[in-house]
């Protein structure tokens, strides 16, 4: 359907609301926010589009019930306190009662400040309680050894000292060798020697003490000879064992060696064997003129 302009008379169509010719309002609906009337729809025969039926309205959502969990909490009511403000004159009220509780309530008792602790001299040993415990003062074991070296006498000294000497000598070289080269005695059968010497100094030092007052003397004595006979030997058949006459090219140059040989530590330890054994016979010989 066409319709006439009236403003400039052009041709526009008849939903038209501005002339698009001369800006002319020909329908004003639309300043007003109503929508603009619609034609009337041509009846047809056709069938109804199922798609563009109504749908039913979606289900509603129940409320929660007053008092369960997730609800929200009603309104105060308006005469209710349901906030913790007070006037002025309530506060000044209850003030004096508030002050005589807290005078009425017992105090607590003040804290007495912890005592110094008394200085302790960390070096003074006069108060050490050592008799359950396994470290022994140093100062007390050097005025022991002084008493028993000031012990000794004639063949118990000889025999100490020789029986030290065998100790040391095994921290020496005992063995060389083509292929292992310079071997130590605590490294070789030289450990029995190092086992005996402790044996003779044992053996001398609780004699000389007298620690075990109970056991016969002629005891210690034997063991002391025996024991010193034993490291003697000892000593002699480790030379025995460790010469090996084999001549064998050197790991350096194009000499020759031998395959073992006894070295100067071995040497050393039968000297303090020989001591050892002299000390102790000489000490057997003044008993006996006793």
């Amino acid at each position: 359907m066409v319709l006439n302009c009236p403003g400039c008379g052009s041709q526009v169509a008849a939903n038209t609301s501005i002339c698009s010719v001369c800006d002319y309002i020909i329908d004003g609906s639309f300043l007003s926010g109503e929508p603009p009337a619609e034609a009337p729809e041509e009846s047809t025969d056709a069938a109804e589009d199922p798609r563009r039926a109504a749908r039913p309205p979606p289900p509603r959502r129940p409320r929660p019930a007053a008092g369960k969990s997730g609800s929200r909490p009603a309104a105060p009511q308006p005469g209710s306190d349901s906030t913790n403000i007070r006037s002025v004159e309530d506060v000044a009220r209850s003030a004096p009662q508030q002050r005589a509780a807290r005078a009425a309530a017992p105090r607590p008792a003040p804290r007495k400040a912890p005592e110094p602790a008394a200085s302790v001299d960390p070096w003074d040993r006069a108060d050490l309680d050592v008799r359950g415990g396994a470290v022994t003062d140093p100062d007390e074991l050097i005025r022991d050894a002084k008493e028993l070296f000031a012990q000794l006498q004639g063949g118990d000294k000889v025999a100490f000292w020789g029986a030290a000497v065998v100790l040391m000598s095994c921290f020496l070289p005992w063995k060389e060798t083509a292929v292992d080269g310079d071997v130590l005695g605590l490294m070789s059968l030289g450990c029995g020697a190092f086992i005996m010497a402790i044996l003779l100094l044992t053996a001398v030092t609780v004699r000389v003490k007298g620690s075990l007052p109970n056991v016969n003397p002629v005891v210690p004595w034997m063991g002391q000879l025996v024991v010193s006979i034993m490291c003697l030997i000892w000593c002699i058949v480790f030379i025995k064992m460790s010469s090996d006459t084999t001549m064998v090219p050197t790991p350096i140059g194009n000499s020759e060696m031998m395959n073992s040989s006894p070295s100067f530590g071995v040497y050393v330890a039968i000297l303090g064997a020989v001591a050892t054994l002299g000390g102790t016979l000489l000490g057997l010989k003044g008993q006996a003129s006793r």
